[in-house]
C-alpha cells in the first residue's frame, strides 16, 4: 500500500511538473517539442506572417535560446527555441504564447522590455502602441523561465518596452 501511494503522489508531482509547459499556446500546443532548423519547415506557421525573433541569451552562453514572433490577423504566435549544441542548427520549440485579439493600437512585444527598468530580453508583452519614449500601457506580460524552459504570466506593474526609433 505504500508503494502504491509513493507511486501516486510521484506522478501527481511529474503532473504538475511537466503540464504547465503550453498553458498559453491555445491552439498552437502540437508545435511544443518539435524540432526544426527554419521556422518555414514548421507546418503549423503555413498562412503566418513573421514579424520579429531574434537571439535573447547572452552569445557567449553554451546553449542558444530564440524567440519568434508570427502574426496572421488580430492572433499572434510567440515560441522560444533552445539549440542545445551550438555546433549543431537544430532548434527545438519549448513554449508556446498564442495571443488572440490584438486590435488595431495594440501589439505584442518581445524585444527591448523591461522589468522595473531593468531590461530583461525574455519578456514578452502585450502594450498599446505609444511614440512616447517607452511602451507603459501595458495588457498582459509572460516570461520566459529558462530555468523551467515555459512561459508564464507576470504582474504587468513595473513592465515598459521602449520604442526604439521614436
Amino acid at each position: 500500500m505504500r508503494k502504491f501511494i509513493f507511486l501516486f503522489v510521484c506522478q501527481l508531482i511529474m503532473i504538475a511538473v511537466f503540464a504547465q509547459a503550453g498553458k498559453y499556446a491555445g491552439t498552437k500546443k502540437s508545435m511544443i517539442g518539435k524540432v526544426f532548423i527554419e521556422t518555414t519547415e514548421l507546418s503549423q506557421l503555413k498562412g503566418w506572417t513573421q514579424f520579429e525573433g531574434g537571439v535573447v541569451s547572452k552569445l557567449d552562453e553554451p546553449e542558444m535560446i530564440l524567440v519568434h514572433v508570427f502574426k496572421k490577423g488580430t492572433t499572434v504566435l510567440v515560441f522560444f527555441s533552445i539549440k542545445e549544441d551550438t555546433a549543431s542548427d537544430k532548434l527545438l520549440i519549448c513554449d508556446v504564447l498564442e495571443v488572440t485579439g490584438v486590435q488595431k493600437g495594440w501589439e505584442i512585444r518581445s524585444s527591448f522590455c523591461r522589468q522595473n527598468k531593468v531590461e530583461n530580453s525574455f519578456i514578452v508583452v502585450w502594450g498599446k502602441i505609444t511614440t512616447n519614449e517607452f511602451m507603459n500601457i501595458i495588457k498582459k506580460a509572460w516570461i520566459f523561465n529558462r530555468d523551467k524552459r515555459r512561459i508564464e504570466i507576470i504582474p504587468v506593474k513595473g513592465i515598459d518596452c521602449e520604442n526604439i526609433g521614436c
